[in-house]
């Protein structure tokens, strides 16, 4: 058997250059069988066979490659860590953060940390995540990545669903108090075991990142332990939540196998090498930042350039200073980063691509882009469930990401089927987005009732993404069937948040829509009807919102009373009739 290892080699671009080498599939593992076991995941052995074979997927894992460019260039820069409240920079090299997972990974080991179990991470976009995130993989555990918006009630549902023994919290962090909120949700936690805080004092008998993790050198203690474990490629060991229309977040389970067609979908594409400089502003703790922040710059030896909170003008001379040559961002980021050039220039010469996907790119978007920021703008389509399914390609025309999604990597396919019956349709005709592929999770842990309902017998994933195929075999994504409202880049889960607000006491009947907005794309408004002689204000909402630990992201924006809402026949509300409704307002508001 040939033996493939470390990341397949750079190239510029289109499915005929993309070197596909495959291997014969190891037998499934013990800790890959636990792992499906242990989520409620079926695993399909006839496609991991496949992928095994046309070089999709690969016997070795982003770990090994990171530890083999930390031996060959220890002193590169790994990442650069930008604390905006304290305007601190830090770097770390690759020396250093192999020292710090090799620590972290022994600390995890002897505090009972084994193959399988889960450690969540709720950090900001610092250089602790990247090691810590990298440590949990390197002993074989399941990394839990948490976005730091996420409050109370989401973070203990998260973490009881995958019985986390293991949780890093940054302390004081844009004004909220992460311990405090980790006390109360501590007690429901039957299987944590440690919380330990990042940069900061340290209360409530919780463990200090610093002086008790980093502090004392665990690796010696652990040695042998750390030299016998050996990663399984085709065992879950990552957990991402994604927040859809069911009324609670969906655990993604993801591979280092498919972690590793995630990442080829995009440096493949754009040719990218060690000698690329990686901006990542958006938040480390989703599936963009995670696989295009820390796991790409690790298979490739990339330097990572972070950002902890988003300020354009800073992000503007954080590119400048760092020679930034990509980054993949939302089309809101995208937007303001043009803004703040045009107001105060910088120069941006090694800035050559910025990836984009959740929304529909205006061509003025793309134009800017070149000309104001010099950089080219591609177009993507994916979900925390299969990643960068599609991309524009470099040699394409320039207004290519404006007028489609992309085209599909070679290890994923893509199709449209009619909603209600099923039936593939045709080229340039709209229906329901299916995909499968190298890239896709196995499965949503512990939810075998949405695994069934949503991945069909031989691999289709109903993405509930209305959307055509054209001839070319672009994908253009035209709705969604899913009642979804995507704020920024965020998904806003739309049936959480009315199911919390039908518990307001001066509320009848509620609907959350979607409203335009230039910036954010879309934003979320309360279509409410009160109860009689009660008086409603939005900040009614928000703050109930708020006491129930709902994140700030997901609050309405905007609130409609009215006196009854429109149902159809079936029971169900006609969400379109609202959307036009608001729509007519915005237009009396702009009109005065």
């Amino acid at each position: 058997m040939t033996k493939k290892s470390g990341a397949l080699p750079m190239v510029g671009g289109g499915e005929n250059s993309v070197r596909l080498e495959g291997i014969q599939a190891p037998p499934l593992g013990r800790a890959a069988q636990a792992s499906l076991e242990k989520f409620g995941i079926v695993g399909n052995e006839d496609c991991r066979k496949q992928f095994y074979q046309k070089g999709w997927w690969r016997d070795s894992t982003a770990i090994d490659d990171f530890e083999q460019i930390s031996r060959t260039s220890p002193m590169k820069t790994a990442v650069v860590t930008n604390f905006i409240e304290s305007a601190r920079v830090e770097e770390t090299s690759y020396s250093d953060l192999a020292m710090f997972v090799n620590r972290i990974s022994a600390f995890l080991v002897e505090n009972g940390v084994s193959v399988g179990d889960v450690v969540s991470v709720q950090l900001p976009n610092w250089w602790q995540f990247n090691a810590i995130a990298l440590a949990t993989l390197r002993i074989g555990a399941v990394l839990n990545p948490i976005i730091p918006a996420h409050r109370e009630r989401d973070v203990g549902f998260m973490a009881r669903l995958v019985s986390s023994k293991m949780c890093f919290i940054p302390s004081i962090y844009r004004g909220f108090d992460y311990p405090a909120m980790m006390l109360k949700v501590a007690s429901d936690l039957p299987f944590l075991t440690h919380t330990v805080v990042v940069n900061g004092e340290i209360r409530h008998g919780f463990v200090s990142f610093e002086e008790d993790v980093l502090g004392y050198p665990w690796e010696e203690r652990n040695k042998t332990c750390l030299v016998a474990i050996k990663p399984d490629p085709d065992q879950i060991t990552e957990i991402l939540f994604t927040s859809g229309t069911t009324g609670e977040p969906k655990g993604v389970g993801h591979t280092h196998n498919t972690m590793f067609a995630r990442a080829r979908s995009i440096y493949e594409v754009l040719g990218l090498s060690a000698e690329d400089v990686v901006f990542m502003p958006s938040t480390l703790g989703h599936s963009t930042g995670f696989i295009y922040g820390c796991i790409t710059p690790a298979m490739l030896g990339m330097k990572a350039v972070y950002q902890d909170i988003w300020d354009p003008e800073k992000a503007l001379d954080i590119i400048e200073r760092e020679k930034v040559t990509w980054s993949f961002t939302s089309t809101t980021f995208v937007i303001d980063l043009i803004r703040a050039q045009r107001r105060s220039p910088r120069k941006l010469s090694s800035l050559r691509y910025l990836v984009s996907g959740g929304a529909t790119i205006p061509p003025a978007v793309v134009k800017e882009t070149k000309a104001v920021l010099s950089a080219r703008l591609m177009a993507v389509w994916g979900m925390t469930e299969n990643g960068a399914v599609t991309c524009t390609r470099p040699g394409e025309a320039e207004f290519a990401a404006s007028s489609s999604d992309g085209l599909p990597s070679p290890w994923m396919e893509i199709r449209v089927t009619d909603p209600a019956t099923g039936k593939v349709l045709g080229l340039d005709t709209v229906g329901e987005l299916k995909v499968r592929g190298a890239s896709q999770m196995l499965g949503y842990v512990n939810r075998p009732k949405f695994n069934l309902a949503c991945t069909d017998a031989d691999g289709w994933f109903s993405t509930g993404d209305l959307a055509r195929i054209d001839s070319q075999g672009h994908l253009r994504v035209t709705g969604r069937i899913k009642d979804l409202i995507i704020r920024g880049g965020e998904n806003v889960p739309v049936a959480e948040i009315e199911s919390l607000l039908y518990g307001h006491p001066a509320i009848s009947d509620i609907a959350i829509v979607a409203y335009f907005d230039e910036r954010l794309g879309e934003r979320a408004c309360a279509v409410a009807v009160p109860n009689v002689g009660s008086e409603l204000r939005l900040e009614d909402l928000t703050a109930y919102l708020e006491s129930a630990g709902v994140a700030k992201v997901y609050w309405p924006e905007r609130l409609m009373i009215l006196d009854a809402l429109p149902y159809n026949a079936t029971g169900k509300v006609q969400k379109f009739r609202l959307k036009q409704m608001i729509a007519d307002q915005q237009s009396l508001e702009e009109g005065n």
